[in-house]
């Protein structure tokens, strides 16, 4: 008999926590299932109405896990962290809590009826615990531990939400499947009354992932057609690429032909690549970008082939400051060959020599490399007109315009030194010792003595005759400083008192131009006289040269003598 009971109330409290167990899944599914739905209903209400759901979707993944922690965290706490492994002694409580009329005798039972209990009663005293335990509870119902009036509550609030949601699902359809796409990831947009067919820029279709190549400050038309309802207004969001924000400011767009269907919208001076989208009415189109093709940004240098009787070496010049048109300088008649290197591609450039002249540069294959010649024979100024290659669209770009100072081949400078006198004496046997010295900017050449005789039985006033004779060939010494002993009688026959004889030295450089560089000295004369009347003038010349040593002599002692009496007069009156 004993042992039936000791198996009947086990057997209670057993089944006592099973029914628990149920009661706490059941509540934590249906409770979770309260959660899922209210979170899908708020989704949709955030992805519609706060991140309007059209356009890129950016947060759709961002919500999924939301979502998810949320639902993850409800799961634990109202079903999870419930669950309980059978415990005798933990039911027994709870059934007391319901029955206090039990006055403890059930979890005295419990703990004493423990094979793992720490300490041990005699059978006596346990066996007859056990009959009154068996006594008192005979009539308890020890499921009445189970409130399953709560769930009762909980399914008519789930059947509520669940019937609402199926609503909600029946009526915007289109719009509960298109959520359920954004929070997987996929790009779909809900549907909207207003639907963006097309936009263009200048008549081009846009589509998603190609950008529209427009001019660096150029100007385009972006034009937006629409279907569905009618649009109040549309407006054109834009920023530079880059920048996450957009501008704070929409451009307004203006309709075509007043259907408030097509929008239009100018934008001028376009400078930096540019992404935009449109909202028109509900609706909102994907971004889209603008790539604005540059000026081709270059850096070049130049070579210099200086003309060969310069003697000069090649040059090339790099670095060059071209933006704020740089000037380069060369020798007439240097040739200059300009080697550019762009950073992206040139389809063909134009060097615009002054008013009139133009030179087609050489692209290579790439189109990055761009070479041309131009001799310089005389200062010009020059521009680049170019033709990008990048866009397809071949657009121009007129350069900063530069400038090649050529710098002219002067003429040689030539000073004959001795003989000093303009006009001198001289007998037929007289050899004239000439020593002249002489400069060019890139060397001289030859040098020549040239002279006219106007002989005494010549009563005109023009000479009878110009005869050149070389001197020497410097092959292009810059600095010259040169003697020669002209001997009158080898180069002038039959020369007699009487006659005059003009000279003057003839230098010419290397220029190799139509029109020769020669300098000439400045012209002296000798006159031939007799011996007797050479001897009379060359005692004059000396006698006038004594005298100017003399008259030299008397300043220099007068003004010695005076420096001697002023120190002698500031040390008396010091």
């Amino acid at each position: 008999m004993q042992e039936g009971y000791q198996l009947n109330i086990n057997d209670k409290l057993k089944a006592a926590w099973s029914r628990e167990q149920r009661f706490i899944n059941t509540r934590g599914f249906v409770r979770s299932i309260i959660w899922i739905v209210s979170l899908i209903i708020t989704s949709l209400i955030i992805d519609i109405l706060i991140w309007k759901g059209v356009g890129d979707n950016s947060y759709g993944l961002f919500l999924t896990v939301i979502n998810v922690v949320i639902v993850c965290y409800v799961i634990y706490n109202e079903w999870w962290k419930h669950r309980k492994t059978y415990d005798p002694v933990r039911t027994a409580l709870q059934v007391e809590s319901k029955n206090p009329s039990l006055s403890s005798i059930l979890i005295t039972y419990t703990e004493l009826s423990d094979e793992n209990a720490e300490t041990t009663a005699p059978e006596e005293i346990i066996k007859a615990i056990e009959d009154k335990a068996n006594e008192k509870t005979k009539s308890v119902d020890f499921q009445e531990i189970v409130p399953w009036g709560q769930i009762n509550r909980i399914l008519q609030v789930s059947l509520a939400l669940i019937i609402f949601f199926g609503l909600i699902s029946f009526k915007w359809k289109e719009q509960v499947g298109t959520l359920f796409q954004r929070l997987v990831g996929q790009n779909a947009n809900y549907p909207t009354e207003t639907n963006i067919n097309t936009i263009q820029i200048d008549e081009q279709l846009m589509k998603v992932g190609t950008a529209f190549k427009v001019k660096s400050g150029g100007s385009l038309k972006i034009k937006v057609l629409t279907d569905g309802k009618t649009v109040s207004t549309a407006q054109l969001y834009t920023r530079t690429k880059g920048i996450k924000e957009w501008a704070s400011n929409p451009f307004q767009m203006d309709p075509l032909a007043n259907n408030n269907l097509n929008y239009e919208r100018q934008l001028e001076e376009i400078t930096e690549n540019t992404e935009f989208y449109i909202m028109a009415n509900d609706d909102k189109s994907e971004t889209h970008e603008i790539q604005v093709i540059k000026q081709p940004r270059y850096k070049y240098e130049v070579e210099k082939i200086f003309p060969e009787y310069i003697n000069q070496k090649s040059e090339t010049i790099t670095e060059l400051n071209i933006r704020n048109g740089y000037k380069l300088d060369a020798p007439q008649g240097t040739e200059l060959k300009w080697k550019i290197s762009t950073q992206t591609k040139v389809k063909a450039m134009e060097v615009r020599i002054g008013e009139e002249e133009k030179i087609n540069a050489t692209i290579s294959k790439n189109g990055k490399l761009i070479t041309f010649t131009k001799k310089a024979d005389q200062s010009f100024n020059y521009s680049f007109l170019w033709t990008e290659g990048e866009s397809g669209k071949d657009f121009k770009y007129v350069d900063v315009q530069n400038s090649v100072k050529v710098i002219d081949d002067t003429l040689p400078v030539i000073q004959l030194i001795t003989p000093s006198a303009d006009n001198s004496f001289a007998t037929t046997k007289k050899i004239v010792n000439l020593n002249f010295k002489g400069t060019d900017d890139y060397g001289i050449g030859k040098s020549h003595l040239t002279f006219s005789v106007k002989r005494d039985g010549n009563k005109s006033d023009g000479e009878t005759e110009l005869i050149k004779k070389e001197i020497h060939d410097f092959e292009g010494n810059s600095s010259i400083n040169h003697s020669y002993l002209w001997n009158l009688s080898d180069h002038i026959s039959d020369l007699k008192p009487g006659d005059q004889i003009s000279y003057q030295i003839e230098i010419q450089d290397l220029f190799p131009g139509e029109k020769k560089h020669i300098r000439q000295s400045r012209s002296r004369k000798i006159s031939i006289v007799t011996p007797e009347r050479y001897l009379q003038w060359y005692r004059a010349q000396l006698a006038s040269q004594q005298d100017q040593i003399k008259r030299a002599r008397d300043s220099e002692e007068t003004a010695s003598t005076q420096v001697k009496q002023l120190r002698q007069q500031e040390s008396e009156e010091k």
